[in-house]
């Protein structure tokens, strides 16, 4: 792409992955006739790909409209002897590319959970390369238009939080006025649920293996409710609060997001000044030095420019959205530090690259809109009542995430009667569930995944000591045999297991920079959120190749 008049990091809630820099080589999915028996074909280079066919309308199956389910598959290594069947696995969003994210994590996430398993990847209803497609903007600079003055938080001026409700009660009346097919309300979560149960039962395994992250926990949980009896393994990792999801009452995502962020200050300043470039003689010094910074680029923001390939502006919006990736991402934090040390001396090209080198799914900020608010209970609340709303969220993030959620919804139009209403739970379920939740997840706090394992008896909480969002983006063994021994032969882990990090956050020596893996930062499967606006102030920013390592799988 050519310089970027916006930063496109608004597209989904809560994501394991997303689209790097460096993309993906080119597929065409329309050589593949949509089938409701699996016809592998070749892909991209080492998988296999095929679409599923699946009724658009599960009420009235017969009425000749379907679905066609874009479908990615990582074969399993080991011997037929030993093969385990498949794994699903859904990154989030709502609206981010399963497809992508098992291209880019596929082969890692195999590696946790054993090469006896294919690793399934999907691309939800409405999103990326499966038909009918959820767009309600005809071009691509439509959308790009509509975004431009998107902000990543909320409560960063007094005009950000109306102005984006007027857009938004704009973009629900254009998604029902050109849904012209009726699509829209066919893209549920229990859709969803229903279109796995079938790919699962095609692919000859009776019962759903599924490792799922973020809003895939909310399908996942959905999917428990639905089809207790008709589970072999499902691992929710960074939980929603189900009841809080359906409800659109979204301003506890942020509830931990502050523990998140003192991690960062603690780890820095435990780290040293040889090993965190922003170091600062106390954790609170460091945190009032990031408020400086702030502060500074509220009345000035701060323009870049290294080349023709990487220019922009870091405005305090921008920096706000740099600062939720990282803390989404901890292996981040020694470069997020660099940066912010450079950002001191008057120099944003550290961060800005950073920024650049992450992407979304092109169709991610309808497919996030029309989902989650879809599956919602309708929401009419106008600006003055989502403003005091906002005022009463205690913490630093009160204006991220779950607000512009909530500012989204309340315009939305489209609420399916057949949508899953809740409550989310089952009393028995055919084999229990393990539940995964970082102590300090900036989207999804701990509370969330203690809450929804009562609502499943029998299953189990694993708790990862760590920040960041899902136990996916850092490393600890500890957890990771755990979800290995789960898979493998459906061991849970005791009650009150808590796993510890392999090592620190911030390196300990200059050594330490470099990942276990020699793949450099475009090459890693990083999750980061979207739904935070990627703000226009970063206007210009160009994606280009990079040398930035950082310490992770």
């Amino acid at each position: 792409m050519t310089p970027l008049s916006s930063v496109s990091l608004l597209f989904g809630f809560v994501s394991l992955s997303v689209v790097l820099a460096q993309g993906t080589s080119e597929f065409d999915w329309n050589s593949i006739q949509p089938s409701t028996n699996f016809s592998w074909v070749d892909c991209y280079s080492g998988f296999q790909c095929a679409r599923f066919k699946a009724p658009l309308d599960y009420s009235n199956p017969e009425n000749g409209q379907s679905a066609a389910i874009a479908v990615v598959k990582l074969a399993a290594q080991a011997p037929v002897s030993e093969y385990g069947g498949p794994i699903f696995t859904n990154p989030g969003g709502p609206g981010v590319s399963g497809v992508n994210t098992v291209l880019e994590a596929g082969q890692f996430i195999q590696s946790v959970v054993g090469t006896q398993f294919d690793i399934i990847g999907f691309d939800p209803r409405g999103v990326n390369n499966t038909t009918p497609r959820i767009s309600f903007f005809n071009t691509d600079a439509e959308r790009l238009t509509f975004l431009l003055d998107e902000r990543a938080d909320l409560n960063s001026t007094p005009e950000a939080l109306p102005e984006s409700w007027a857009r938004y009660q704009v973009a629900g009346q254009l998604a029902q006025s050109r849904d012209n097919g009726s699509h829209l309300k066919f893209v549920t979560t229990a859709d969803v649920a229903r279109d796995m149960l079938g790919m699962s039962e095609s692919l000859g395994q009776e019962n759903l293996q599924y490792w799922e992250f973020s809003y895939g926990t909310f399908l996942g949980s959905v999917f428990a409710t639905m089809f207790p009896d008709r589970i072999e393994r499902l691992v929710i990792d960074g939980v929603l609060d189900m009841d809080a999801w359906l409800a659109n009452d979204l301003g506890g995502l942020v509830n931990d997001t502050d523990k998140t962020m003192q991690w960062f200050f603690d780890g820095c300043h435990a780290a040293g000044p040889e090993n965190c470039a922003f170091y600062a003689s106390s954790p609170a010094k460091i945190e009032a030095a990031l408020d400086d910074i702030y502060d500074s680029l509220r009345s000035q923001p701060l323009p870049v420019f290294l080349n023709s390939d990487l220019y922009g502006v870091l405005t305090y919006d921008t920096l706000r959205s740099i600062i939720m990736v990282a803390l989404y991402t901890p292996p981040l934090f020694p470069l997020l530090a660099q940066g912010l040390a450079e950002v001191q001396a008057g120099n944003g090209t550290t961060l800005l690259e950073l920024l650049s080198a992450v992407s979304a799914d092109g169709n991610s900020t309808e497919a996030v809109t029309a989902i989650e608010c879809g599956d919602s209970d309708p929401f009419n609340a106008d600006a003055s009542q989502l403003r005091e709303y906002m005022s009463r969220i205690n913490s630093t993030f009160a204006g991220m995430l779950g607000m512009p959620l909530m500012n989204r919804c309340a315009g939305w139009k489209i609420h399916p009667e057949h949508r899953f209403k809740g409550p989310a739970g089952a009393a028995n379920t055919s084999h229990p569930l393990l539940v995964i939740g970082n102590t300090a997840d900036p989207a999804t706090p701990l509370a969330n995944a203690k809450k929804t394992s009562l609502s499943f008896p029998g299953s189990v909480l694993l708790t990862q000591d760590s920040p960041g969002h899902t136990s996916f983006i850092t490393r600890s063994t500890c957890t990771r045999q755990h979800i290995a021994a789960y898979f493998a032969n459906g061991t849970l882990p005791e009650e009150g297991t808590v796993c510890s990090l392999d090592a620190p956050l911030f390196p300990t020596s200059a050594n330490a920079t470099v990942s276990e893996s020699p793949r450099s930062f475009l090459e890693l499967p990083i999750p980061a959120l979207s739904l935070f606006a990627g703000s226009p102030g970063a206007g210009g920013i160009a994606k280009r190749s990079s040398s930035i390592k950082v310490s992770s799988h």
